[in-house]
């Protein structure tokens, strides 16, 4: 009697699909979500009215911006964070009839899944509150379909070089789509080249199925961080860390020499800035009311956190600290000064990028600029998260933990109340 092999083996006390469909928490969770984001569909005039109050839709703008979502889709999947295998599964399955490349391409398969639904989602939204006629709705579901395309052909690989210049060139395109006031049919087009141009990223490296033990474990890890900081309210363990640099010696170390040191390791993140900087000016032509200091803080504030988490590391970590013989304060100077260095490039791309694109920013977007700056410095200069008092308060929607909430917004509070004032003083 032959025993056929398994071609799939189920890890004991594992849920399937992520548990949403056990009845527990997860699928209160998933109900929850799906309900609060299907029933915007059913509020569409006021979600126009508060979008674009009586300002003319300008569907070329609606597709650029949308064409920038699934630029920043694409860009996310390529972090490959789906490249994973736990310990004692990866040993497990070295030892049984199964192949482990299975396991990592339905992981790919699922996080692929979930940034085209996310993607698709806004463009739903977006061409829905728009008022879009069938027109827009076939250059928008192009548009998603061709990203979708290109974006898996390139994730199921290993990195290469040039993956980072793939959705840069996706937002230029989106960037041109909104200024030069393309219309659907040319939209429609131009996904279709961006449809050929999966087929050169599909050849190169090696399909991330193959990944070895050293490159799953490491996935592993950063899962294992990622849930922990989720679980525990405490995102500053999610500050990305250096990578090395040949360049600068810090065997004499100062604060400036060691903050600059700090932002070298860390330009790995100058692709993902610019594209924010493209997205923020695309959604400043795209969305009439919205302030132009709301955009631009946020925007500087999600580009340049990647780039102060060097003095987010020294201030998580007491023995550094001693070991640089700095005061606190010199220590955020010289972060704060070297910060601002990309704080002003960053400024200056959103600059050129808006002349092309033939629109302008008031002053007090720029003055929202610095003031991200200072928020991301304060964000990362916070203390350890204290659970000993988390001061639990009644609300509307349960029991808060009100002392947790401010440890976990310091950060953001400053930005918050900055781009209100700067949006009253237009």
């Amino acid at each position: 009697m032959v025993t056929l092999a398994p071609r799939r083996m189920r890890i004991p006390g594992r849920k399937r699909f992520g548990g949403i469909f056990s009845g527990d928490t997860a699928s209160f969770v998933f109900l929850f979500g799906f309900g609060f984001l299907f029933t915007a569909f059913f509020h569409v005039d006021a979600w126009r009215q508060a979008v674009y109050g009586s300002s003319h839709v300008d569907f070329p703008a609606v597709l650029g911006l949308l064409t920038l979502c699934c630029a920043v889709g694409w860009r996310g999947l390529l972090r490959r964070g789906f490249v994973w295998v736990e310990p004692a599964e990866l040993t497990w399955l070295d030892f049984a009839p199964v192949d482990r490349g299975r396991v990592v391409t339905l992981r790919l398969l699922g996080a692929w899944t979930g940034a085209v639904a996310v993607t698709g989602y806004l463009a739903a939204l977006m061409l829905a509150v728009g008022g879009a006629g069938l027109d827009q709705w076939r250059a928008g579901i192009a548009v998603v379909a061709a990203t979708a395309v290109v974006a898996f052909a390139s994730a199921r690989r290993t990195a290469l070089r040039f993956d980072a210049f793939g959705p840069l060139a996706l937002a230029v395109l989106g960037l041109a789509i909104a200024a030069l006031g393309l219309g659907p049919v040319t939209v429609q087009f131009v996904a279709a080249g961006v449809l050929v141009a999966a087929l050169p990223l599909a050849f190169g490296g090696e399909p991330v199925p193959r990944a070895g033990r050293s490159a799953l474990l490491a996935g592993w890890d950063g899962r294992v961080l990622r849930s922990v900081a989720v679980t525990f309210l405490d995102p500053m363990m999610l500050l990305p860390p250096s990578a090395p640099i040949g360049r600068i010696s810090v065997r004499r170390p100062t604060p400036l020499r060691l903050a600059w040191a700090g932002t070298l390791g860390r330009s790995r993140y100058a692709g993902a800035a610019v594209l924010v900087g493209f997205a923020v000016v695309v959604a400043h032509i795209a969305l009439p009311t919205m302030p132009g200091a709301v955009l631009a803080g946020l925007g500087a504030y999600v580009a340049l956190t990647p780039f102060g988490a060097g003095l987010g590391e020294l201030w998580r970590n007491p023995g550094r600290r001693r070991w640089l013989g700095s005061s606190n304060r010199e220590l955020v100077l010289a972060h704060g000064l070297v910060l601002a260095g990309p704080g002003l490039v960053w400024a200056g791309v959103l600059a050129v990028v808006s002349f092309a694109a033939g629109t302008s920013f008031a002053l007090p977007a720029w003055l929202a600029v610095p003031l991200a700056v200072l928020s991301i410095l304060r964000t990362v200069t916070r203390t350890a998260v204290d659970y000993a008092n988390p001061g639990f308060v009644d609300t509307p929607m349960g029991p808060m933990p009100a002392n947790l909430t401010r440890q976990l917004f310091r950060g953001p509070d400053l930005l918050v109340i900055g781009i209100v004032v700067l949006s009253a003083a237009i």
